[in-house]
């Protein structure tokens, strides 16, 4: 969003103020690859209608004909708006393909940098200290926690743990 912000500007930055609304309403409006629908679309049911709908007289509604009666119209949109939950069913859909083929590929990406072995109950494992990862004063900080026994595995993957004492 920011590069398209500063693009949009065209080399005078200080626009960037009176632009954002117009660069958040186009992102939300924009279709997206892992969805294959817009959020404005996933939120409202219905596509946006922009300035330039307005303008030429098109309509965002499959099957619109100009002699339509109000009431025509007015069952086109209660139609329209009925496919909300299936559209958001076929979205829902799509995006847990895509994060499954993002997950793969992740997988095949980075398989050797992946631990293969698991650990046994009884081991004794440090814990990398991630909360300090985007704190200035980190330098002074332990980077890992522990040494802490390994409980379990669970399911997917993961490691029930506890400390020495038993707490």
């Amino acid at each position: 969003l920011r590069e398209a912000l500063i693009k949009a500007c065209e080399g005078n930055v200080s626009r960037w103020p009176e632009l954002l609304p117009l660069a958040v309403f186009a992102d939300r409006i924009s279709i997206r690859r892992s969805t294959g629908f817009s959020p404005y679309f996933l939120l409202h049911g219905v596509h946006p209608v922009l300035p330039m709908d307005l303008r030429e007289s098109t309509f965002m509604v499959e099957g619109f004909r100009r002699d339509m009666s109000p009431a025509d119209l007015l069952a086109l949109r209660i139609r329209q708006l009925e496919r909300k939950p299936e559209d958001v069913a076929r979205a829902a859909n799509i995006l847990k393909q895509t994060r499954l083929a993002s997950k793969e590929q992740f997988e095949r990406r980075f398989a050797h940098r992946l631990q293969k072995e698991a650990f046994e109950p009884g081991d004794l494992v440090l814990v990398r200290n991630t909360a300090i990862e985007r704190e200035m004063n980190r330098k002074h900080k332990p980077r890992y926690l522990g040494p802490y026994e390994v409980v379990r595995r669970t399911q997917n993957g993961s490691y029930i743990i506890k400390e020495l004492n038993g707490d």
